[in-house]
């Protein structure tokens, strides 16, 4: 595998809503460039994961931890310190009430439990990987390592970023990133080191997350930071996540990252970035190759 390039391409955020899962789904079958989804299993739509396994048996299928979106897989009583006065998750403000101990450890278990069990049921053996609604994960590492173990699940998402590839001059962009955001480096190396008590822990992953926006070229809904990223990616294992969409009532409500979904679904459902990636000598992979 020396010298080899290979790519997992995720999509997060299947069933999150109608538009996220349709989106998911039309940009698997008309690009053929998405491996791998991340599911969120307490909205409605986590049921036409049955729908995706039949339909794209070779798609590796996660679970998208999520304590911050819709309404929880348990009951309101039993997560009492999840939920609002409306029985909702309270989203954004998870991390703070997380941070400041008003999150029920117990209960937050429980419900993440809850989730892994209804993709499991759902996927079956497809089930491979495990990652979080807005990587919120890393806050509570132990927890998810926990899961993991209990659940079998040996593959994860790898929170250590590679950066700025979407630059033309990636390296020199990632150095002055650096350099000018020390913050940012240090937090790098901080979940650099969650990474290898991960994999002291037995978890697999990819040897490093591609993570866009650094470099000042905007998103993943700009097609050339794609095309960019492609013709950058050095040899290894890497995942890159997208959120393919169709924007609709659900992700008005929860989601900041909207409109650019829809732009997203417009990149990844042409064939183009399939053929970049040929051309980059780049093989496209699920979690089953690592």
């Amino acid at each position: 595998m020396n010298g080899a390039k290979r790519l997992i391409v995720n999509a997060d955020g299947f069933g999150f809503g109608p538009g996220a899962t349709q989106g998911i789904m039309d940009a698997i079958g008309e690009g053929y460039f998405i491996s791998s989804v991340s599911v969120n299993a307490n909205f409605p739509e986590v049921e036409r994961v049955r729908d995706l396994v039949a339909q794209f048996p070779h798609i590796s299928v996660g679970v998208h931890l999520n304590p911050m979106a819709g309404r929880p897989c348990l009951p309101r009583e039993e997560v009492r310190s999840l939920v609002g006065e409306d029985g909702c998750l309270q989203n954004h403000k998870f991390p703070g009430l997380l941070r400041k101990g008003a999150i029920s450890e117990s209960e937050l278990e429980a419900e993440l439990d809850a989730q892994i069990a209804k993709v499991k049921e759902l996927a079956g053996a497809r089930l491979t990987h495990i990652d979080s609604q807005g990587n919120q994960h890393l806050a509570y590492f132990d927890l998810f390592l926990k899961l993991a173990r209990k659940w079998d699940i040996r593959r994860m998402r790898n929170n250590a970023s590679l950066i700025c590839l979407e630059a033309p001059k990636a390296r020199w962009s990632r150095i002055k990133t650096y350099m000018r955001r020390p913050h940012v480096w240090l937090a790098h190396v901080y979940r650099r080191s969650q990474m290898r008590k991960a994999r002291a822990a037995g978890m697999r992953m990819a040897e490093k997350l591609v993570t866009v926006g650094y470099a000042g070229f905007g998103n993943k809904s700009n097609p050339e930071n794609w095309r960019r990223i492609l013709r950058n990616l050095p040899a290894g294992t890497y995942e890159i996540y997208c959120h393919p969409a169709y924007p609709d009532e659900t992700l008005q409500r929860w989601s900041v990252y909207r409109q650019e979904r829809a732009q997203e679904l417009a990149i990844l459902r042409q064939k183009e970035l399939g053929d970049v990636a040929r051309d980059a000598g780049i093989e496209i992979v699920s979690f089953d190759a690592i």
